[in-house]
């Protein structure tokens, strides 16, 4: 049986959903389009309100366009890049037809920035431009994006790095794993051994991260995901951490929905994988199913973990194949006449449970802190004194 609050939340989401899909029945039946604000609702509530005036609003609408690559077209049809005499063009297709039928063509030139050091010539971080280079060699398709900001436009281009550039594994799972937990404000790392045992953890952290913009935020990204790179070549090993591609069937855990909607997720695990690959670092993608309740109500108390490094371990040891046994503790406790059940059953059972017991002694739910903090009294382990 669900719980309360469980059920609750289905219900909220299935009322949601059934409004939603009844306003859209109603488009279908009258063959009327939805409204859609372009240049986004923030924008357009910010005119109506005449903070910006109406040509900031028609130019924040109007100053991008994308088109997507094509590999039987031979990388991109409407914004091809093209390289020749040692400079980089771009072919812009236009609406415009000619006599045969064939768009108009607008050839403009592209400057793609390549910073060299003064003292040894050599070029500054990654050379994107000799990337480039190879890849349009290869005919495979590219995303070609032209954004218009403050009167100067800027192209984005988006290949496939693995298509040109190779790079070797140097640092595998073989001597340990440094398990990754991916939280609002940071990574918590958990360093174990080849075995599955606890060895170390730390925090990388930047607060700043939950309220920056978007180009700090990304800045932010980039300075702990090279912490952590750091962190698995000092202990020689390779790295675990969730999947975003995962199925979820309850529909109401919390962390599941933040990491599947949520962006600052999405870009933290994105650029993570990134720098593993170039760093040469091997890296596991797990379920991440019940990590922080294992990781919780297993190994905070045995190994003095907060409730993210052990989730963060547990995550490790997942990437291992190894399998959380229940406590002998508790299935004494919470389970005593349990019948054989799936591990996963298992613990959502032994959670349900602490749940129940734990509002006996407090009014809301348990809280990892509560947790930690009333562990003997909730398992029947609190010292009398006569």
């Amino acid at each position: 049986m669900k719980s309360e609050r469980k059920r609750k939340a289905l219900l909220s989401k299935l009322d949601k959903r059934l409004r939603k899909r009844d306003e859209y029945q109603k488009f279908l039946d009258t063959n009327r389009i939805p409204p859609v604000v372009f240049g986004g609702k923030k924008i357009f509530h910010q005119v109506c309100a005449k903070t910006i005036s109406i040509e900031e609003w028609r130019e924040r609408r109007s100053n991008r366009v994308y088109a997507r690559g094509d590999k039987t077209k031979k990388g991109n049809p409407n914004l091809r890049i093209r390289y020749l005499d040692e400079r980089f063009l771009l072919e812009i297709s236009t609406i415009q037809k000619t006599a045969s039928g064939r768009a108009v063509k607008i050839t403009v030139p592209l400057y793609v920035a390549q910073k060299k050091s003064k003292k040894t010539g050599m070029i500054n971080g990654r050379n994107y431009r000799q990337m480039l280079i190879d890849y349009l060699q290869t005919g495979d398709a590219y995303q070609v994006e032209i954004l218009r900001r403050h009167g100067r436009y800027y192209v984005h281009v988006t290949f496939d790095e693995a298509a040109v550039r190779s790079y070797p594994v140097e640092y595998t799972g073989h001597a340990g794993l440094v398990g990754i937990d991916t939280n609002p404000d940071g990574f918590a790392l958990t360093h174990i051994d080849r075995t599955g045992n606890y060895r170390d953890h730390t925090y990388i952290a930047r607060h700043e991260l939950t309220y920056a913009r978007s180009n700090r935020r990304e800045n932010l990204i980039g300075e702990m995901v090279r912490e952590v790179i750091q962190y698995a070549k000092n202990h020689q090993c390779g790295v675990a951490f969730e999947d975003l591609n995962f199925e979820q069937d309850t529909d109401t855990q919390r962390k599941f929905s933040r990491i599947r909607h949520q962006f600052i997720y999405r870009k933290m695990l994105t650029v993570l994988e990134t720098a593993c690959i170039r760093s040469g670092i091997e890296y596991t993608k797990v379920k991440p199913q019940f990590t922080s309740k294992i990781g919780l109500y297993k190994y905070t108390h045995q190994y003095g973990l907060d409730v993210h490094h052990g989730a963060a371990l547990v995550i490790a040891r997942r990437a291992y194949g190894m399998r959380e046994k229940v406590p002998k503790l508790l299935l004494e406790r919470f389970l005593p006449t349990f019948k054989k059940t799936t591990e996963w059953k298992r613990w959502s059972l032994i959670h349900q449970r602490i749940e129940k017991e734990s509002k006996l002694i407090t009014k809301g739910s348990a809280t990892p802190e509560f947790w930690r903090s009333h562990r003997r009294e909730i398992l029947g382990l609190a010292l009398t004194v006569a």
